[in-house]
Formats: structure tokens, sequence, C-alpha cells
């Protein structure tokens, strides 16, 4: 029997499927699956369409793949939904041979080759999840929009569309971010932005956060000192993950996501601003390497 094996990345903007069969590989790209952002029909519909383009691609039936990981955005936090995922992935593939997580899991498989440590997403969204040498797991942040994703890209969107009403109408200083922001949305009245910003979508706002790197290239006031809020909100996720679990010595930290293209800006505030002795490495690999990693792992404890 040939290995195939199958990793599908979902997260809070796009899904990848990646087919591995017996080496050779097999993409596809889907939009969001995350359940708060397309419907129950949606999800059976993407995951049919995911799985189907990378069998077709590779000549194989979905049957025959040997197992499948599945990183599903925000599994875990709304229970409701639970069953129609599992319901959804199984339709796809045809089979129970697959495990299905939080999309955090294999982040942290992909940054760290699924060795203990801490991987921290800053994407769409942001959640930390951590496995130390003794096998315990944790995972930190993660609430959603609305009551948390300090440090993500939606954040980051946010805090500065907020910060351009004040600089709009005197509460804050005008500085380059105002221009930047009115360029960006191509306002000509700042009223607009109220029309534009209630029909953004949650990727479209954390899309935002280009302003920012762009504001941070021109030394933005503002700009810098929300780079600081976000080293210390990562921080935060970081060094509770640290006291929830039982690491040896020094901790490796990796990532994931969108945010991090700040580079070194950020990841230098990052160990700063942690109370722990911490060592932020570049990612072993992507996400989607990361759920194929964990197909193979997850079919080998079968």
């Amino acid at each position: 029997m040939r290995e195939i094996y199958l990793g599908v990345d979902g997260g809070g903007t796009k899904t990848a499927f990646l087919l591995d069969v017996e080496g050779e590989r097999y993409e596809s790209k889907q939009i969001t699956i995350h359940p708060k952002q397309i419907s129950k029909q949606q999800f059976f519909e993407i995951m049919k369409l995911g799985v189907g383009e990378v069998c077709e691609e590779a000549s194989i039936k979905p049957e025959e793949i040997s197992y499948t990981f599945v990183a599903a955005p925000g599994y875990g936090q709304y229970p409701d939904t639970e069953a129609y995922i599992d319901q959804g992935i199984r339709e796809a593939i045809g089979s129970d041979r697959f495990t299905v997580a939080n999309d955090c899991v294999n982040g942290w498989a992909g940054s760290l080759n699924a060795k203990p440590g801490i991987n921290l997403v800053l994407g769409t969204g942001q959640i930390g999840y951590g496995i130390d040498e003794k096998g315990n797991s944790m995972r930190s942040g993660g609430w959603g929009p609305l009551l948390g994703d300090e440090a993500s890209g939606y954040y980051i969107g946010l805090k500065i569309l907020n910060h351009f009403t004040k600089m709009s109408d005197g509460r804050a200083t005008k500085t380059v971010l105002y221009d930047l922001i009115r360029e960006r949305l191509n306002l000509d009245n700042d009223m607009e932005i109220i029309d534009l910003a209630e029909n953004m979508k949650r990727d479209e706002i954390a899309d935002l956060s280009k302003v920012f790197t762009k504001g941070l290239e021109e030394k933005d006031s503002y700009c810098e000192s929300l780079l600081e809020e976000i080293a210390y909100e990562s921080a935060l996720v970081i060094d509770s993950i640290i006291k929830g679990l039982d690491f040896d010595n020094e901790v490796k930290v990796s990532y994931s996501g969108g945010v991090f293209n700040l580079g070194d800006k950020l990841i230098s505030k990052i160990e700063e601003k942690s109370q722990n002795k911490i060592k932020i490495l570049k990612p072993y690999t992507n996400p989607s390497e990361g759920a194929l990693i964990l197909a193979k792992m997850n079919k080998d404890l079968q």
C-alpha cells in the first residue's frame, strides 16, 4: 500500500490542502474554513473541493489517503460546530482515517518540527500553543476578535482605524499614519471610513496591518508605540504557556502568521519583554508542512 498523506492548513483567511504521494506534492488553495466566517454547507463544499483538486491532480481517489490531519481554525472554541466539521472531513476523504485539531497545533508542528517548545501564531487571529519535554500541552490566547486576539493582524488593523478617527477629529496629533490610511482606503472625506469599516470583513481589517508596517518604515510615532504593545501582548502569551507547563531550561519559541513579516524588529522586542529565558527561532517549515508532519505522526499512532 502506498504511503499517501494529506495535511489541511486552515487559517482565518485561506485554507491550504497539501497532499504527499510517496514524496510527490500536490497543493490546492481555498478560502477560510473558519466556522464563524462560512456556513456549514460552505465548509462541506470547500473540503470536497480542496480534497478533490489535489486527488485529481495526483490521479488518486480520496479513499486511498493513508491518513489526514486537518487544522481547523476555531476548532475547540465553538462546540456546536465540531460534529459537522468531523462529518464534512469524513465525507470529503471517504474514511475515518483523520485527526482534526485547532490550527495552532500544526503551526507548532511546522515551526518546531513537532519538538518541545512554543509556537505563537500572529495572523488574522492570534493563539499560542506549546508542548514541554514531558508531553504536556497547553494553548493560550485565541479568544477571538471580540474578546482578544491581541497582536493579531485584525487587532492591529482595528487599532489603526480607531487611531485614525482620533487624528481626524483632533483627539490625537496627526502623523504620517493619517495620510497612509487615507491613501490606502481612498478617502475623499474622513467620515467615509465609518461605512467602509462597518462593511469590512475580518480578513480585510487584518490586511490593514500592512499600513502599520509602512508606518513603522517611516518611523511613525503611533506605529512605534503600537509595536511595543504588540510585543508585550505576544510575550504575555508565551510566558503564560511557560508558567502552565514544565519546560527544561531555555524554552524554544517559534512562530507563524503574517504579522511576523515584521521580522527582527518584532522578534527582538518579544524576547526583551518576556519574563523567561526564551530563544525565538526561525520556523523549521510552514504550517501546511506541519499538518503533513502530524498526519504521518498520527498514522503511526494508530
